[in-house]
């Protein structure tokens, strides 16, 4: 029974772990976003400007991954909360049949690794969309420091 509770002591953990990285990038985002859009701030838009509207497209874009996968999370954990209920018969909805509850009980797993899939599609996104949104505003600074050292 002790290892059945170090799994759990794991499981737990990774969880937290996964919820903190999610945030952390959530943050960084918010953060990139904030700086970009002052730098942005008063700048025609021009050719010049492109990686760095480019950078802001893909931090909105970041944003929104992330916020879907937290989404998809709290489903996953839901449809895993109601398979336990059904397990357990004491879910609100409880069908009447053995039979009835346990394919219930299959659809409902289905659901949650199906929603773990998402969830793991949109963190990847947020992480890359993320990265790909800096790589496009250190560009978008180079350009323009660039641009300027060649002015008169």
């Amino acid at each position: 029974m002790a290892d059945n509770e170090d799994l759990k002591e794991l499981q737990k953990l990774h969880f937290e772990s996964h919820n903190k990285y999610v945030y952390f990038l959530l943050a960084a985002t918010g953060a990139a976003l904030g700086y970009a859009l002052q730098k942005l701030d008063g700048l025609p838009i021009t050719f010049w400007v492109a990686p760095g509207l480019f950078a802001v497209f893909c931090w909105l874009a970041s944003f929104y991954a992330g916020c879907m996968r937290i989404t998809w999370t709290h489903r996953a954990m839901h449809a895993n909360f109601d398979s336990l209920q059904l397990q357990r018969g004491i879910h609100l909805r409880q069908p009447d049949s053995a039979s009835e509850t346990q394919r219930v009980i299959e659809l409902r797993k289905g659901h949650t690794l199906e929603n773990l899939g998402r969830s793991s599609f949109y963190i990847k996104l947020q992480f890359w969309l993320l990265t790909a949104g800096l790589l496009a505003f250190v560009v978008w600074r180079i350009l323009e420091m660039l641009r300027v050292k060649g002015a008169p």
